[in-house]
């Protein structure tokens, strides 16, 4: 890291004092209210020192945001994606929202299009009825056809009518199951309802039952059915056949602890639970100082011991980190701010000498720990977690001004040649000049979240300043 960013990521940060001070009085602003949390910050100088001039650049800007996720993202997808019939969500539209066959539910589309209508109905109270609405729907599927009944947590796949199949994947998934958490937690947050609390709890004690590693910290990433964690050596096809396995059996990744961080610190804002906050701070740890390596690329998968054993500069996951890693941090009101600030900003610094496409705007997706990318394609969600991750590198370190700069380049070229004006949504993939490449709407990986969340927390954090 050039010394230029290590000054960057040395700017102005808050005390303890100040974050307890924060978190006691969320900030509320006219079009934009705390959500119970569920885009609480940390208070910086960049509030205090706010100009008017700020405010006259940043509210614009959060107006169009809100417009592109209103008329182009929510409108195409909502309740277009219901199954009302079976329950739970479709998860395959082509460009023109022509619906195709949807043969399995994957619990990350369904858990993750329940997230998003509690996340909107929670944001945006003059809406809330149709999203709750949605939002309960979705929950329902999680808990009456997603549940294992007989041996616990959650299916990663059902039937389209919800039944369990479990020669398709007879493992339980790590990632997958974050997602489960994440949702019940939403819908808890948006609703109060009783069921989405239990539900939340029953799939966390379930899981830190059954894949909490009590030696080397951290979760096993695939259990039986029954929850007994899968040994490194098992086959890959122990049904002859291919199965459906997310990340590397017998390692711990990146991808699954980071979604763990997000889902605990969602499910922690509503339920105070010793267990619970216990690991949460384990998880948090991990990702912040296992996870994010000292070059600010990632420890993309590990031994079980968090050896590394794959390292990668992944630059969508990089910016996501410092995000949901600020985020946690606000839930925990730990006291190390200024650790967790300087890691944010490392990941951040990293993706922007190495991922950032400086000719055309937006981020590449992979690359090397150290050297240019070597995956150019500019895929969706990469492009809408730079949002997230450049906003809060720019409130962490409000006198680099280079953070928010690149956050109206990314989003000004997401706007451009991303989101499809004539149909909605965003494509799936695009050239690094922008030509599309994939424009598929809805597939079992692509969903409303990614696109939701950074539109959300984009306009609630411009309008903050």
């Amino acid at each position: 890291m050039t010394r230029r960013n290590e000054v960057t990521a040395a700017g102005p940060l808050e005390t303890p004092v100040t974050r307890r001070a924060a978190l006691r009085s969320l900030v509320q602003t006219a079009g934009a209210v705390s959500w119970g949390g569920l885009f609480a910050t940390r208070a910086t100088t960049t509030a205090a020192a706010a100009s008017d001039q700020a405010r006259v650049e940043r509210g614009p800007l959060a107006d169009e945001i809100e417009r592109v996720m209103w008329d182009l993202v929510l409108a195409a997808w909502y309740p277009r994606c219901l199954d009302t019939e079976r329950g739970g969500f479709f998860e395959n539209f082509a460009r023109d929202w022509k619906r195709g066959p949807t043969p399995e539910k994957f619990l990350v589309y369904q858990a993750r299009q329940t997230w998003v209508a509690a996340a909107v109905a929670l944001a945006h109270p003059q809406r809330r009825d149709p999203y709750l609405q949605y939002a309960r729907h979705g929950l329902r599927f999680l808990a009456d056809k997603m549940w294992d009944t007989q041996h616990g947590g959650f299916f990663d796949r059902t039937d389209a009518a919800g039944g369990p199949i479990p020669k398709v994947m007879p493992w339980k998934q790590l990632y997958s199951y974050a997602f489960g958490i994440y949702a019940a937690a939403a819908v808890r947050e948006a609703s109060g309802d009783r069921d989405a609390l239990e539900l939340g709890k029953s799939a966390f004690n379930w899981l830190d039952d059954h894949a909490h590693d009590t030696r080397q910290g951290g979760y096993f990433e695939h259990v039986t059915a029954e929850g007994h964690p899968v040994a490194m050596d098992v086959p890959p096809e122990p049904l002859g056949r291919d199965l459906p396995v997310i990340g590397q059996v017998g390692y711990k990744s990146m991808n699954a602890h980071i979604h763990l961080l997000e889902a605990l610190t969602a499910l922690r804002r509503v339920w105070d639970d010793t267990r619970l906050t216990a690991r949460l701070q384990e998880v948090f740890e991990i990702v912040r100082d296992k996870i994010v390596l000292p070059g600010g690329h990632l420890n993309m998968f590990a031994g079980r011991d968090l050896a590394p054993y794959d390292e990668r500069g992944s630059f969508g996951h990089q910016l996501e980190i410092a995000y949901l890693l600020e985020e946690a941090a606000v839930v925990l009101d730990r006291h190390d701010a200024d650790v967790t600030a300087r890691t944010a900003l490392r990941t951040v610094d990293h993706a922007l000498r190495w991922g950032c496409d400086r000719d055309h705007g937006g981020f590449y997706d992979e690359g090397p720990p150290a050297g240019p990318a070597t995956r150019t394609d500019k895929v969706w969600w990469v492009q809408v977690e730079a949002l997230n991750g450049l906003l809060t590198a720019a409130r962490l370190a409000p006198t680099n001004p280079e953070y928010f700069q690149r956050f109206t380049q990314t989003w000004a070229f997401f706007r451009r040649h991303m989101i499809d004006d004539r149909y909605g949504d965003c494509y799936e993939t695009v050239a690094p000049d922008g030509k599309p490449l994939r424009v598929h709407k809805a597939t079992p990986w692509k969903t409303a979240y990614h696109i939701t969340r950074a539109l959300l927390f984009a306009a609630h954090e411009l309008r903050r300043v």
